[in-house]
């Protein structure tokens, strides 16, 4: 892409972010803007006899993040356009072993909420796989030791199966039965786990477990028995473990995923090759080479 064409595409954001700004912040309206759908009133705190108005507050956002936000802006469209230009990309089964891996931290999602993330945190691994690429791509490392040491822990880039749960522990067979019976009327799983659940560790949170995969030593075998019989969004019927009766909720499961070296091998060289680096790894290191003029030069 030419540097006009770059510089056409900044101008733009600028002029799309000021004239957002100046729609929020027009005098001759009551109200100025939205914010969330609702309208942004002239006044947006009062304190005491003091008042902030909304133009106040937008100028300070433009003086303190204006200049990060653009640079981040032009780091993210200059590292794409290259990658673009260098037909750099990601290997499928790295980038979903990526994605599986946050979505254990994530919490509980609704399948909307699900897909909205993965597409987020794609662009995410997207910009740093794509920015490491670029700035260690003429380092030049012995493919012989890649393999050696993908071969030496070949588990560690493989995916368990996971299954993410909830649980409520009771001290006894009539209370899972009343439990089993608000359920099937339509009761939420998580309230009655803040009810019943005698599992102090659980209870908060609703009976929020987390994601386990079989090879993990925190849940009793029986846990998983249990697990493979449900479909996600269903709860079983009650179990005994060593800490009570226990009624499993199952939400969600990430499949297994095995990984070759031709999966990793990018991943190896990208980590090893950053040791061969000397100076700082940062965006703005590439911007000479796509061409960038910004308002700040001036």
């Amino acid at each position: 892409m030419s540097k006009r064409l770059l510089w056409g595409m900044i101008t733009l954001l600028l002029v799309t972010n000021i004239a957002s700004i100046i729609l929020l912040t027009n005098k001759s309206d009551s109200s100025i803007g939205e914010l969330d759908g609702e309208k942004l009133p002239k006044e947006v705190a009062v304190i005491g006899d003091k008042t902030i108005t909304a133009e106040m507050w937008m100028e300070q956002l433009q003086k303190e993040q204006g200049k990060d936000f653009l640079k981040n802006l032009i780091n993210h469209e200059v590292v794409f356009q290259l990658a673009d230009q260098h037909n750099i990309t990601v290997g499928e089964k790295w980038m979903e072993r990526e994605l599986s891996i946050m979505e254990t931290t994530a919490g509980v999602m609704s399948a909307e909420e699900r897909q909205a993330n993965r597409d987020k945190w794609k662009k995410t691994l997207q910009y740093q796989i794509f920015l490491d690429e670029l700035l260690t791509r003429d380092v030049v490392l012995d493919e012989s030791e890649m393999q050696k040491q993908f071969n030496e822990d070949t588990e560690q880039y493989n995916f368990a199966k996971s299954y993410q749960l909830s649980h409520i522990v009771v001290s006894d067979a009539a209370t899972a039965d009343k439990v089993v019976n608000e359920l099937e009327g339509g009761a939420s799983f998580s309230i009655l786990a803040r009810e019943y659940s005698i599992d102090h560790y659980t209870k908060a949170q609703g009976g929020y477990l987390g994601y386990f995969s079989e090879d993990n030593s925190y849940l009793q075998n029986v846990y998983f028995d249990m697990a493979k019989e449900l479909e996600p969004g269903t709860y079983s019927i009650p179990f005994q473990t060593g800490d009570g009766t226990v009624i499993l909720y199952l939400h969600h499961i990430l499949p297994e995923l095995s990984l070759q070296y031709e999966d990793v091998k990018n991943h190896l060289k990208r980590e090893a090759a950053k040791d061969y680096i000397t100076y700082e790894q940062s965006p703005e290191l590439l911007w000479d080479e796509i061409g960038v003029e910004w308002i700040y030069d001036k």
